[in-house]
C-alpha cells in the first residue's frame, strides 16, 4: 500500500532498514530480489512512502540477518505506522532516543523551544549531568546518556548543519545545575554558540510576560519530507506529524519570539547572567 502522508514511525521504520541493508553491502535490488520484491516497492518502503506488510519487514530483517533484541526493536515500529502521532511513556521512553537523533541529524532546521533547561544540543557535559541526576539517573546509565548528549550536538557543527533556533525561558537559566561555576561555564558556552552562523539563541526575559508556555518541544523541517514536532510532558513524550498537529507548534513557536530578545541582546544578556554567577 503507498502512504501519501510520512508518519514518524514509518519514517523511522524506513531508516532501519535501509541502515540494516547497507550493512550487509546489498544494493535495494538484490535485497528486494531476496524476498521476493521489486526494487521500487523496496524503495518505497525504505523512503516512507508505503506501508509494509509484517511479513516482508520479518523478511528483510532475516535477510540482514538481524536478531534478538535489535530486530524486536525494529519490528515493534511497525505497529500502527500510519498514526498521526508516536507517543512512549514510562520505561518505554528509551525506545524515542535512537529516531530522534536521526531526524535530528536529518533535519535542515531545528526550533527548540524549553522552558526548563538549557536545550541539549546546547548543554556542556557537567551541565547535562547536574540534570540526570536532578532526575535520579546515576552511575554507567547517566555516562551513557550524557555521552549519547554531547555525540548529538556535533549535528551543529557538521558540514550540512542545520539553521538551529533556540528559545529559552529565562528560568531555565535561572535554575542552577552544578553550582555557580557550572552556570558560568553553560553561559559562557552559550554565548560561544550565538556566534556560530547556522545557530540563533533567543531568551524570553522575566520582564516579558504575558506569553503562553506550551511546554518544551522542538519543530524539524527536512529539504523534502514534511516536518516532525518532538515534545516532552512529564512522563509522556513522542513525535506528532499530521499537519494540522504540527502547525499548531509552529505557532506557538512564532508568538514566543515575539516575547524574546533578539540575537544580540540575548548575547547582552548572557553576559550580564554570567557575571551574575560569578559574583555568586
Amino acid at each position: 500500500m503507498i502512504s501519501n502522508r510520512l508518519p514518524a514511525r514509518m519514517r523511522a521504520l524506513g531508516m532501519e532498514l535501509a541502515a540494516a541493508r547497507e550493512r550487509t553491502g546489498k544494493t535495494t535490488k538484490e535485497a528486494a530480489f531476496g524476498i521476493g520484491l521489486s526494487a521500487p516497492t523496496l524503495n518505497r518502503s525504505e523512503n516512507a512512502k508505503r506501508l509494509s506488510p509484517i511479513t516482508d519487514i520479518a523478511g528483510l530483517l532475516a535477510l540482514y540477518e538481524v536478531t534478538g533484541d535489535e530486530r524486536k526493536r525494529i519490528m515493534e515500529l511497525a505497529d500502527r505506522l500510519d498514526a498521526p502521532e508516536w507517543l512512549e511513556a514510562g520505561d518505554r521512553l528509551p525506545r524515542l532516543l535512537r529516531p530522534f537523533a536521526t531526524f535530528e541529524a536529518r533535519a535542515t532546521s531545528l526550533m527548540d523551544v524549553s522552558f526548563d533547561y538549557v536545550p541539549g544540543l546546547l548543554q556542556i557535559e557537567e551541565y547535562a549531568r547536574a540534570v540526570h541526576s536532578t532526575q535520579g539517573v546515576t552511575g554507567a546509565d547517566q555516562d551513557a546518556r550524557v555521552k549519547a548528549r554531547l555525540e548529538r550536538q556535533k549535528v551543529l557543527v557538521a558540514r550540512t548543519a542545520p539553521r538551529y533556533t533556540a528559545v529559552i525561558e529565562e528560568a531555565a537559566l535561572r535554575r542552577t545545575q552544578g553550582g555557580s561555576e557550572s552556570m558560568v561555564r553553560q553561559v559562557k558556552w552559550l554565548i560561544d554558540r550565538a556566534w556560530q552562523p547556522n545557530i540563533d539563541i533567543h531568551v524570553i526575559p522575566f520582564r516579558r510576560w504575558g506569553y503562553p508556555n506550551p511546554g518544551s518541544f522542538i519543530t524539524m523541517g527536512f529539504r523534502q519530507d514534511p516536518p516532525i514536532v518532538f515534545f516532552e510532558n512529564l512522563a509522556v513524550a513522542g513525535f506528532l506529524d499530521a499537519p494540522d498537529h504540527t502547525q499548531l507548534f509552529h505557532n506557538a513557536a512564532a508568538k514566543l519570539m515575539r516575547f524574546a530578545l533578539d540575537s544580540a541582546d540575548t548575547v547582552k544578556f548572557l553576559t550580564m547572567l554570567a557575571a551574575d554567577y560569578e559574583r555568586g
